[in-house]
């Protein structure tokens, strides 16, 4: 590059030194431009091409994002953040290239290498050797990684290579993707290809012409079986067969149904059946043209080489084997043994008790042999977090005869799990920590006990302008048994659905300069799998005893005067005894990491105070404030009420990673109590980083009704109504340490009080006649940052319609200002994942 200065007598008027700042960064762009395109030139060897663009032409039926998937990773170009006219990924991947050091590289694949093999191999399961086997191989195969690729964790986590390609490799996907097009049914498609070099300086554009023609269509399907009780189990389950007439000819589909029958007959004792080595297809093209592109499918099944027919096997023994991987060669050597149902239980250390184990084990000598039984008894051995993983082992015996081996190496008795997390809430530095301990099997009924310890600092606003030190101190004890207790004959029935049972007991105590506040809760819940996607939830109660033992004379004065205009907020600080009995249903379709067309419904229904229905004094259970009792100054709040929620979600793709979200979130609650009142926590709130996020959490509402402050504390606005729904639509933007995703998004919503509130009239409440007129709408825009196991989210919202404000001034959008000083200015969100 040439650089060129002009002499002072060719300088224009002295400028000012804001000026001068003013006109070198207006340059910036222009010094990023050129930072970014003045990258190593590119070296290319004979035959290679720089790739710079990639294009489909002609196809119809299937689409260009399809196409895609079928181009290596090497061919493609490198990315344009943007569509701008610059590579910085070459760019970062050329720096890192100064840092690669093959020497150092190899010396670390050397260390880790020799620790792994000097590693001891055990006769027993040793769950800490195998661990460090783990991490030492991990590591050996990346080092060997960066030495075959001659690649840094820079240059493949950060950078990208420049894209090269050459004819041969254009060729050959060119081929694969007739070969896609042939298995999807198009049977004389016809892809070529087209090199345009016109502008060489950038690189070349390839662009696949994809003639599909037409789509074979099924006409019929026939199946050749030649045992007949192997034809007979196949015919039965036909109803569920994944290939149909009139469908196009897909030869994953033809695939798919091979391996569907495959184990349908592993269901029914074919242990070595195996599709790829008995199942073929063939496909019948006669008269193709007549018949309007439609042919015959035939599924053959053979037999075995020199047999009539396949055979079928049957459980012999089963053992179940545990082995404690403890270092202590004492424990190890103790060993018990028992048989219980037919199975052969062998403990070795630990001890667990064959009657419970009993329920999760499904494989019986003398069975047929069932893969679904086999997989089902993996799976609930490993829900029972006892057992590191679950090992099934076959040997086949004479006679058709299949000996069972489950090995299950035990977790250990006792994990320990501690997290930290630093804030800055109103100015004021503070933290958390959490300190958990879990115990496995204390009790001898396959139960895990966790007891918890957390403490929380961190800044809340006073009366006045100050800003004051909130501390909070919790512990929690909880019970979980893998069975539904108190009900063994429903625990009988579910014993195969996941089921489990929690009793928790906790306590809470936060404390301010304003008040004290402490909390005791008891709970008991049941849940269980009613399918793949649904689960059940029961709370037979949950009590919460809750106590306020100091406030400050001026906070109760102001809390005070609150309650004398209508607002409940004193309610929150009351003594309060709050029980309540709940169950909830979720259907989830959700697939982790998928981008497909899903479903979440979840419906919650909650009873609270049903009891007192049952007490001569419903306002009041009388041997409560015997036990907890309080001086005659001050009264303890019950309170009676039912509670509703729906909350329902939809997920519509538009490709593999753009997609369409809706989300309807609707609530009642009933405080049917002389107080008309409901526990706080049990109110609706709105506002926030998963509710309408053009405002603060907890901020919007009641209706139309100001939010309420007392000094310089801005108060959450509960609800007893609840009306909410979004619209977002989620696009990929790029790759850079993980993938990041924008997000545009509106939501609308308000929550409502079910009685008037005197200092609210007709604001606060829900009225047929105005409530639609009080809906808040906010819109905005948001980044996620995807790492795969976690999404970090950044939203900004504004607002557009105010329901606080006067009828016809409501349109707000116009008013938005940046700055925290203008009521409307963009509401900014931080939060983990994504908000439905």
């Amino acid at each position: 590059m040439r650089f060129s200065y002009l002499s002072p007598k060719h300088t224009g008027p002295s400028k000012t030194p804001s000026n001068v700042l003013c006109d070198k960064i207006k340059y910036l762009p222009l010094l990023f431009l050129l930072f970014f395109s003045c990258v190593r030139k590119i070296e290319l060897k004979p035959g290679e091409y720089r790739l710079h663009n990639l294009a489909f032409k002609g196809n119809k039926q299937i689409s260009t994002e399809e196409l895609e998937y079928l181009i290596p990773p090497t061919q493609k170009p490198n990315r344009r953040p943007l569509n701008l006219p610059i590579t910085p990924y070459v760019a970062f991947y050329n720096l890192g290239k100064t840092f690669y050091n093959k020497e150092k590289i190899e010396s670390r694949w050397k260390k880790w290498t020799s620790r792994l093999d000097a590693l001891p191999v055990p006769l027993v399961y040793d769950a800490e050797i195998e661990k460090k086997r783990k991490k030492y191989q991990r590591k050996a195969n990346i080092y060997k990684e960066r030495l075959e690729t001659k690649e840094n964790w820079w240059m493949k986590n950060v950078g990208e290579p420049p894209a090269k390609i050459t004819e041969f490799a254009i060729k050959r996907t060119s081929d694969n993707i007739q070969k896609y097009l042939y298995n999807k049914g198009f049977f004389d498609n016809v892809v070529t290809y087209q090199i345009d070099t016109a502008n060489s300086n950038k690189g070349i554009k390839v662009t696949y012409l994809v003639d599909e023609k037409n789509a074979y269509l099924i006409d019929s399907i026939t199946y050749d079986i030649k045992d007949i009780k192997v034809d007979s189990i196949i015919k039965k389950s036909l109803t569920a067969s994944l290939i149909n007439t009139s469908q196009r000819v897909d030869m994953n589909n033809i695939n798919l149904e091979k391996s569907r029958m495959e184990l349908v007959l592993k269901d029914e004792g074919y242990y070595n059946f195996v599709a790829k080595n008995y199942i073929s297809t063939e496909i019948d093209t006669t008269d193709y043209i007549k018949k309007n592109y439609r042919v015959n499918i035939r599924m053959i099944v053979r037999n075995p080489s020199l047999k009539n027919q396949h055979e079928q096997f049957r459980f012999d023994s089963v053992n179940f084997i545990s082995a404690d991987p403890s270092n202590d060669n004492t424990v190890r050597g103790d060993t018990t043994q028992t048989t219980y149902n037919g199975v052969n239980y062998t403990f070795i250390g630990k001890r667990f008790p064959a009657r419970l184990l009993d329920k999760k084990i499904l494989i019986r000598p003398g069975q047929l042999f069932k893969v679904s039984s086999v997989n089902e008894t993996n799976r609930q051995l490993y829900g029972l977090d006892q057992f590191a993983f679950a090992n099934i082992r076959f040997t086949q015996l004479a006679d058709n005869k299949l000996r069972t081996d489950i090995i299950a190496p035990t977790n250990p008795k006792y994990t320990a799990a501690y997290n930290f997390d630093v804030n800055n809430i109103n100015g004021i530095l503070g933290g958390g920590a959490n300190v958990s301990l879990r115990a496995r099997n204390l009790l001898s009924v396959l139960e895990t006990t966790e007891l918890g310890l957390r403490a929380n600092l961190e800044g809340q606003p006073g009366l006045d302008t100050t800003v004051q030190r909130s501390r909070e101190l919790g512990a929690n004890l909880a019970f979980n048994f893998p069975k539904i207790i108190f009900f063994n004959k429903i625990s009988n029935i579910l014993s195969l659905k996941s089921p489990r049972t929690q009793v928790a007991v906790s306590y809470n105590n936060s404390s301010q300069q304003l008040y004290r506040r402490q909390v005791v809760r008891l709970t008991a819940n049941y849940s269980w799998q009613r399918s793949k996607y649904e689960t059940i939830q029961i709370s037979p109660f949950d009590i919460n005893l809750i106590n306020t033992p100091y406030k400050s004379f001026a906070f109760d004065s102001i809390l005070t005067s609150e309650a004398a205009r209508g607002n409940n907020l004193k309610v929150l600080f009351d003594p309060q005894f709050v029980s309540s009995i709940n169950a909830t249903y979720i259907f989830n379709n959700q697939q982790q990491g998928k981008n497909v067309r899903a479903r979440y419904l979840r419906i919650f229904v909650e009873s609270g105070g049903t009891t007192l229905n049952f007490f001569p004094d419903r306002n009041k259970i009388k041997f409560i404030d015997r036990l907890f009792p309080l001086d005659t100054t001050t009264q303890r709040a019950y309170f009676r009420f039912i509670k509703v929620n729906v909350d329902f979600r939809k997920y519509y793709p538009i490709n593999s990673r753009d997609s369409w979200a809706y989300r309807v979130n609707v609530g009642v609650a009933h405080p049917y109590g002389d107080n008309q009142a409901l526990p706080f926590e049990k109110n609706f709130f709105i506002g926030g980083p998963n509710s309408i996020r053009a405002w603060r959490p907890r901020s919007l509402g009641p209706g139309s009704a100001q939010g309420v402050t007392v000094g310089n504390r801005f108060f959450q606005q509960p609800g007893d109504i609840l009306l909410e729904g979004s619209v977002e639509y989620r696009k990929y933007l790029f790759r850079f340490i993980g993938n990041w995703n924008a997000g545009l998004f509106v939501d609308a919503g308000n929550v409502w009080k079910w009685y008037q509130i005197t200092s609210k009239f007709d604001e606060a409440n829900f009225d047929w006649g105005r409530f639609y007129k009080e809906f808040a709408v906010g819109t905005g825009a948001g980044i996620r940052l995807d790492l795969d196991y976690f999404i970090a989210r950044f939203d900004w919202g504004v607002k557009v319609i105010d329901p606080s404000r006067a009828e016809g001034d409501r349109f707000v959008l116009n008013k938005t200002k940046l700055g925290r000083n203008n009521d409307y200015y963009p509401v900014f969100h931080f939060a983990i994942g994504y908000p439905f």
